[in-house]
């Protein structure tokens, strides 16, 4: 889900957050047994990270080089109306778009060719979106992750995409949590903790957004959480839909998310009444600002992320 974020408040601090490496030994005698497991790499695409978020570059029919956000939270791909018009897509149709705050009617091309790293997505559909303020040429979907093992490696910043039957690599020392989809929307269980209270729901993973955590409005009223939580600033934000919108930011004084405990973490509380941020279905969405803190590994298929301390783990928010 596409989202464009200002954030002014006073400066905060990132807490300290505990957690534990597990080192393996192998025998010797192991060490035949490791090689012949070893998993066939398919496809690595480099990735530039930028304002939070990541972009690769692909090919779309014969125009090369055209810059994708890389988006979890987009379930289709996307191009914008402007790099359409230079490539001469035919508009083959009409959808309704739900953005962050609101939903409108934009228009579609089939059967397009989208190639990325070394694979080529064929008859692909692309919806094509009026995109303005924001400098890339589209959306790269779960529509092109799904089938794939998918590991996002901030330090060598690759993704690496995978056969899922042959992968098998070593994922001790990660995290693993349980990828619930909800309206084709991958989530997590997440809990903010305050006051002595808990408050649990499913927290969709939004690469795509370059914040750090936004709150449901209905999942925020229904716990009271403007009352609950201290105001810290406002943030406006920008939704594909078009809309812009004010959000206020408050101050979580726990989180609990992928095992491990997070400490004053800030999080926006809009008052959508339509689009994403007004569903009832999900509590909320993690951002990349969060999110890019954790090398990972989306496994499509089995339902599972796998997720490990990077060194963007105390970067400033």
């Amino acid at each position: 889900m596409l989202l464009g974020y200002t954030f002014t408040a006073q400066p905060l601090i990132w807490l300290t957050m505990q957690f534990y490496k597990t080192l393996i030994f192998h025998t010797m005698l192991a060490l035949p047994m490791a090689l012949a497991a070893q998993t066939k790499q398919v496809n690595t695409i480099p990735f530039v990270l930028e304002n939070n978020c990541m972009y690769i570059y692909c090919r779309v029919n014969a125009v090369d080089s055209l810059k994708f956000l890389f988006d979890t939270g987009a379930n289709g791909s996307v191009l914008s109306e402007a790099a359409a018009t230079r490539i001469k897509l035919v508009r083959t149709g009409t959808t309704r778009n739900v953005g962050s705050n609101g939903t409108n009617t934009v228009s579609q091309s089939a059967g397009n060719a989208i190639r990325f790293g070394s694979f080529t997505k064929s008859d692909a559909l692309l919806t094509l979106i009026p995109y303005e303020g924001f400098h890339f040429d589209g959306v790269f979907g779960t529509d092109l992750m799904k089938g794939y093992v998918i590991e996002v490696d901030y330090h060598k910043q690759e993704l690496r995409f995978y056969e899922p039957a042959g992968y098998h690599n070593d994922l001790s020392a990660y995290a693993r949590c349980k990828l619930r989809f909800v309206d084709d929307y991958p989530t997590v269980t997440s809990t903010i903790v305050a006051n002595g209270r808990r408050y649990t729901g499913r927290f969709g993973l939004d690469t795509g957004a370059d914040d750090v955590l936004t709150v449901t409005a209905p999942f925020g009223r229904r716990h009271n959480l403007p009352a609950r939580l201290p105001r810290i600033g406002t943030a406006t934000s920008q939704g594909s839909d078009g809309s812009t919108y004010e959000s206020t930011v408050v101050l979580a004084p726990e989180i609990r998310f992928a095992q491990k405990h997070f400490y004053r973490v800030p999080a926006t509380l809009p008052q959508s009444t339509s689009g994403v941020n007004a569903t009832e279905d999900k509590a909320g969405f993690w951002g990349n600002g969060f999110l890019k803190r954790f090398n990972a590994v989306w496994d499509f298929d089995r339902h599972y992320l796998y997720l490990k301390p990077n060194k963007h783990l105390y970067t400033e928010l």
